[in-house]
C-alpha cells in the first residue's frame, strides 16, 4: 500500500511541474564583427607533381611507394588572428581498402588508415589506383616567423587542443579534425599574422597487375583546405 502512495504523489508531483513549465524559448542571434582576415596559399600552384611513373618500373604484385614530395601551405592575416584549418579529400570514394603508404608522418610510420589516406582517382576500367597521405614536417613549422607547436583537435573548433608529435593530417571522414598553431608548450592557439606548415605528401600506387593499364592514367588526388576564426 505504501508503494501505490508513493506513486501517487510522484505522478502529482510531475502533473503540477508540467503545469508551471516555461512557455517560452529564446533565440539568439550572434556573430562577430572583425577587421581580420586570413588567406591560404600553396607553393606550386599546389601541385605535388610526381611526374611520370614508368609501368616497367613498378612492381606486378607488391604496392609501389612513390615516395615523398614537398609543398608548402601558408597562411596569412591581416591581423592577430587565432585560426584553424581543416583537411577535406576530395576523392575519397577511390582509395583502394587497406593500401599502405609508406612513410606517412614524421617519424617514418607507414599508415593504411583511412582518416590518414586519400583517393588517387582510378584507372579507365574503374580500377582504384592508390593512395596518399599528408603531414607537417614539425621541426620546420613556424608561426610569425618563430617555430611553433602543431596543435590537432577532433569534432568540434571548441574542442580542447593537443599537441601533434607525428605532424600526421587527417581527412574530414565522418569527424571533423581541425589543426592551428600554439608557442612551444603552450596549448592555446596562437594568434598568428603569418603561418607556414611545411606539408609532405607521401604516395603509393597499387601494384600493376591490379591496375591491368594500357594507357596513359593520371593520378588525380585533390583535397580542399578550409580555415575556420576561433
Amino acid at each position: 500500500m505504501k508503494k501505490t502512495l508513493l506513486l501517487s504523489a510522484l505522478s502529482l508531483a510531475l502533473l503540477g511541474s508540467a503545469a508551471h513549465a516555461a512557455d517560452t524559448a529564446t533565440l539568439k542571434v550572434a556573430g562577430r564583427l572583425t577587421n581580420a582576415a586570413c588567406t591560404p596559399t600553396m607553393s606550386d600552384a599546389g601541385v605535388a607533381d610526381y611526374g611520370k611513373i614508368y609501368l616497367g618500373n613498378l612492381s606486378a604484385t607488391a604496392t609501389n611507394q612513390l615516395g615523398q614530395k614537398n609543398i608548402t601551405l601558408s597562411i596569412n592575416c591581416t591581423a592577430a588572428t587565432k585560426v584553424a584549418w581543416r583537411f577535406m579529400d576530395n576523392r575519397a570514394g577511390t582509395r583502394p581498402l587497406g593500401i599502405e603508404v609508406a612513410n606517412a608522418d614524421v617519424s617514418g610510420a607507414a599508415t593504411t588508415d583511412s582518416v590518414r589516406t586519400n583517393g588517387f582517382g582510378k584507372t579507365a576500367g574503374g580500377v582504384k589506383l592508390g593512395g596518399w597521405a599528408l603531414y607537417v614536417d614539425l621541426p620546420n613549422l613556424k608561426a610569425n616567423g618563430v617555430a611553433v607547436d602543431f596543435l590537432e583537435g577532433d569534432n568540434t573548433l571548441t574542442h580542447a587542443w593537443q599537441k601533434s608529435t607525428t605532424g600526421a593530417v587527417k581527412n574530414t571522414s565522418g569527424n571533423e579534425f581541425w589543426y592551428s598553431t600554439a608557442t612551444t608548450g603552450s596549448l592555446e592557439a596562437l594568434a598568428i599574422t603569418n603561418a607556414v606548415f611545411p606539408l609532405v605528401v607521401s604516395a603509393a600506387v597499387q601494384n600493376t597487375a591490379t591496375l591491368a593499364i594500357t594507357d596513359d592514367t593520371p593520378l588525380d588526388g585533390e583535397a580542399t583546405i578550409t580555415l575556420a576564426y576561433l
